[in-house]
C-alpha cells in the first residue's frame, strides 16, 4: 500500500507549512549511542536553511556506512545504504527500535516505492510544481531531497 504523504512534506508551499514540533536531540543521541554500541562512529550533518530538507547521521561500523535521515518538516526517519542522490532505503530494526514513538519510520519498501503523484491527494500546488520539475523517482526521494 502506498504511503500517503502529508501536506508540506517537501517543505514547499505558497502558504504556511506547519512548524516542526519535535527536537532532533533524540535523533542525535540514538544515532551516537547505536554507533558506540556497535563499535563504530557517528557524524551528524545538519542541513542549511535551504537544502537539503533533512539532517543526516552517518554511522560507520567496520568500514561500512549507513545514512540515517531526519526530515526537518515532519518527524520522519529513513535509513539508506547509499549517499545523497542515490538513496537506497533499508530496514535496520535494531536501530529503528531505539527511536521513540514520536518518530515515524516508514519501511524500506514504502520509501523505495515508485512515486506516483496521482496517489498523493494531500500535496499542495507548490509541492506538485516542485515534483514536476525535479521528477523524484521514489517516495523516499520526495520526503528526503536536495531541491532548492
Amino acid at each position: 500500500m502506498t504511503l500517503i504523504l502529508p501536506t508540506c512534506i517537501t517543505g514547499f508551499s505558497y502558504g504556511d507549512c506547519p512548524t516542526p514540533e519535535f527536537d532532533d536531540r533524540t535523533f542525535k543521541a540514538v544515532c551516537f549511542d547505536y554507533a558506540r554500541q556497535k563499535g563504530g562512529t557517528c557524524s551528524i550533518i545538519l542541513g542549511d536553511s535551504v537544502t537539503p530538507n533533512y539532517d543526516q547521521a552517518t554511522i560507520t561500523i567496520q568500514g561500512r556506512s549507513i545514512y540515517v535521515l531526519l526530515s526537518r518538516v515532519y518527524p520522519i526517519i529513513g535509513i539508506s545504504k547509499l549517499e545523497p542522490f542515490q538513496y537506497k532505503f533499508i530496514d535496520v530494526p535494531e536501530l529503528t527500535d531505539l527511536f521513540s514513538d514520536t518518530y515515524q519510520i516508514p519501511s524500506a519498501a514504502e520509501l523505495n516505492e515508485r512515486f506516483d503523484v496521482t496517489l498523493q491527494p494531500l500535496l499542495n500546488e507548490a509541492e506538485r510544481n516542485q515534483i514536476e520539475y525535479w521528477e523524484p523517482k521514489t517516495i523516499g526521494n520526495v520526503i528526503f531531497h536536495y531541491w532548492d
